[in-house]
């Protein structure tokens, strides 16, 4: 009785491990992506975050020489150091926050300097292989 249905069972069984192997593969594919997009994320960051730093600095010297008490530029360095500081906890939040939660674990890091560490890395990997 089983024989008669012999070729509808493989045909399931191969719709089956089709469907699999295609989730398996865009599961992979997709990982990549994300891993893709978080790196390129990073660079970002850490450009805005050196742009920042230059605009900063670039700041209190045009205070000093316009006359600004140091007291003066000593509360503007706080107030910017504190906003920096929460913009860049907010930054890796919200990494974290709209990242779907299958790919997750592409995400290495969990604070900034995790972040900044993980984008060390890939320069240093970059880097490596362009000395190829």
């Amino acid at each position: 009785m089983l024989e008669e249905y012999n070729e509808a069972l493989w045909f399931f069984a191969g719709v089956f491990t089709y469907r699999v192997l295609v989730t398996l593969l865009n599961y992979g594919h997709m990982a990549e992506f994300v891993k893709s997009v978080n790196e390129q994320m990073l660079r970002m960051l850490g450009s805005m975050a050196a742009d920042i730093a230059f605009a900063r600095h670039l700041k209190y010297t045009y205070l000093k020489e316009t006359g600004a008490t140091d007291d003066q530029v000593e509360t503007a360095k706080e107030i910017d150091e504190r906003s920096f500081m929460i913009w860049r906890t907010m930054c890796i939040a919200n990494m974290h926050l709209h990242c779907p939660k299958v790919y997750k674990n592409t995400i290495k890091f969990s604070d900034w300097k995790g972040a900044m560490e993980e984008l060390e890395k890939i320069y240093k990997k970059e880097l490596s292989a362009k000395k190829r």
